[in-house]
């Protein structure tokens, strides 16, 4: 579905990432659905702090789509049940995901630095930014889990994985998250989206 190029058009680059947006809405919707049935326990900061991301990737996935995003697909799957069910597997599998968010949006600032788009240059940062916060809020939870080590805020400077907004998207595929065999989820997943806490929902 997603290819890798190095060189990518505008509209390209917001349509992968307004669906990487939506896989983030829809995970999270399922986390907490699950952590409410008991399925996933999560403490009540866990249970606020993912709420918040969730309200953040929403706004983030709104301003995409308002600038002419078109997702590529708003159907997910999860590869393995044991991720809506343990609360150190979900957090690391969610530092995994926020890093290879922040490394799209990394290259794809890039990108619109090429093309001479400083608009989206900054909208690139301001969002990829914000996902690094949640890569810290995930290893706060994933260390408290016993998943991980170390503190939460332990890079000064984040990784650039991607040379393209393609490649984050094929990883997305590769690991299972999308076109895979597991349960499928569909965006925008259960539950509503709760802004409470959260500023600056427009850029």
């Amino acid at each position: 579905m997603f290819q890798g190029a190095s060189c990518e058009t505008p509209q390209e680059i917001i349509n992968i990432a307004a669906t990487a947006e939506a896989f983030a809405v829809t995970l999270l919707g399922e986390a907490l659905a699950s952590s409410e049935r008991g399925e996933l326990p999560l403490n009540p900061e866990a249970v606020g702090t993912l709420r918040a991301a969730r309200a953040a990737e929403q706004a983030h996935f709104d301003v995409l789509t308002g600038a002419g995003a078109e997702p590529l697909t708003l159907t997910f799957t999860v590869p393995d049940p044991e991720l809506l069910a343990n609360p150190g597997l979900f957090f690391e599998t969610l530092v995994a995901l926020e890093e290879a968010f922040i490394a799209a949006y990394l290259a794809a600032a890039q990108q619109f630095a090429i093309q001479g788009n400083a608009e989206m240059v900054q909208l690139a940062l301001q969002i990829g930014a914000v996902e690094a916060e949640h890569r810290a809020g995930a290893r706060f939870f994933a260390i408290e889990a016993g998943a991980l080590s170390g503190v939460p805020n332990d890079v000064a400077f984040e990784k650039a994985l991607f040379g393209s907004v393609g490649e984050a998207a094929a990883a997305l595929e590769a690991l299972g998250f999308i076109g895979g065999s597991g349960t499928e989820i569909s965006y925008p997943g259960p539950g509503e989206i709760d802004t409470t806490g959260v500023s600056n929902l427009e850029p």
